[in-house]
């Protein structure tokens, strides 16, 4: 009788687990720091505090430039409907023509948000730096 050979068994492969913390730390600093650095900024206005009556200035007619946003989001500037990528070059030519223009931004209360923060910021890309904010009544 021929002897047989006993067939040994593989060694499964085992799976070290040493260098799993450090992988799994080094990954949560990487996605903290870049969250940190990937955060947004909002909306930077300087409010003014409560004043008086008699601290108010009164501006003349022809100096205001009225912007409101309607309730079904319509955008309008001095009565006339405008595009909201229009208001920066229609404000930055009537401010260069009229450097003590003031812009009245009016919003209804039943006007999205977004459409307020998007004037803004074409105001801020023209350049006005004297902007009014008020609540429209319904």
């Amino acid at each position: 009788m021929g002897l047989m050979k006993k067939k040994k068994k593989e060694a499964l492969g085992e799976l070290r687990m040493d260098s799993t913390a450090d992988v799994a730390f080094l990954l949560l600093i990487f996605f903290i720091v870049t969250t940190i650095f990937a955060a947004e900024q909002g909306l930077t206005l300087v409010l003014p505090g409560k004043q008086k009556q008699e601290n108010t200035v009164k501006v003349k007619q022809s100096n205001i430039a009225t912007l409101f946003v309607q309730a079904d989001d319509s955008v309008t500037l001095d009565g006339k409907p405008i595009v909201i990528n229009h208001i920066m070059n229609s404000i930055q030519d009537r401010i260069y023509s009229n450097p003590k223009l003031v812009v009245l931004l009016k919003v209804h209360p039943d006007a999205d948000y977004g459409y307020m923060v998007a004037c803004l910021d074409e105001l801020k890309l023209a350049n006005a730096t004297k902007v009014s904010l008020k609540t429209a009544t319904k």
